[in-house]
């Protein structure tokens, strides 16, 4: 009866200690997905789910602001942290785990209509004045395809560039290049999608080094967001 008790109690605390009291998440403006407001709060598609999925879970959680780039590596050294929004792609995969689907979202490439640019493949775009956001996933693929560009911080700045004639080909998620642009104001038929490149699926990713404790918890968060009806309503309310 004894070793019995001793073993409940080993197992309870090895239990508790798998638990973080918090995680760290990190993020980075990437409209409709994650918007930031007065203060630092939050707002989009990502950050409403993983709120809500944090929530279900019964997590606390810590944002730290540090550079997106950097993010990227934090995560894949402390146990306790995730990264959000964060494409899914064959370079990533085996460095993440991949606990939440938010949203499905075709890469594509953006033009401008008014100095058109023909792209009827990737291979057309070798030679163009490319954009694309800083530490994406976009920016990889690129680069995997020897396809030269230049970073910018934010969609709105790629998008400047793209409608002033600065930029020849926007590569970004379709989804945020449609938001972005209604959002400054450029005329629906001034910027338009050229190629669709690849779908991706956008995750909120988890370090290596995560609990499978926490891990599964976060995994069946989303998933009863998905089940529910809410994700879908997340969505639709940032696609309007």
């Amino acid at each position: 009866m004894k070793l019995g008790w001793v073993m409940i109690s080993l197992w309870s605390v090895a239990a508790l200690a798998a638990e973080p009291s918090t995680l760290s998440i990190y993020s980075v403006e990437y409209p409709p997905l994650v918007l930031k407001g007065e203060g630092g709060k939050l707002s989009g598609i990502a950050a409403e789910a993983v709120t809500q999925a944090l929530q279900l879970a019964g997590l606390s959680v810590r944002m730290p602001e540090i550079p997106w780039k950097r993010a990227q590596v934090q995560v894949q050294q402390d146990a306790d942290s995730c990264l959000m929004p964060f494409t899914r792609s064959p370079e990533r995969e085996k460095m993440y785990r991949w606990v939440g689907l938010v949203m499905e979202s075709n890469q594509s490439l953006f033009i401008n209509s008014h100095h058109p640019v023909v792209l009827n493949s990737l291979d057309d775009a070798k030679g163009k004045r490319v954009v694309v956001l800083l530490g994406s996933s976009m920016a990889d693929y690129l680069k995997k395809n020897n396809i030269a560009y230049s970073v910018r911080p934010t969609p709105e700045e790629a998008e400047r560039e793209l409608a002033a004639g600065v930029a020849d080909v926007w590569a970004v998620h379709d989804v945020v290049a449609n938001y972005t642009i209604k959002q400054v104001g450029t005329p629906a038929d001034h910027i338009r999608e050229a190629l669709q490149v690849q779908t991706t699926s956008i995750y909120m990713a988890c370090s290596l080094k995560m609990s499978d404790a926490t891990a599964l918890k976060l995994s069946r968060a989303f998933q009863q967001l998905r089940e529910s009806g809410k994700l879908e309503k997340i969505v639709a309310k940032y696609m309007k």
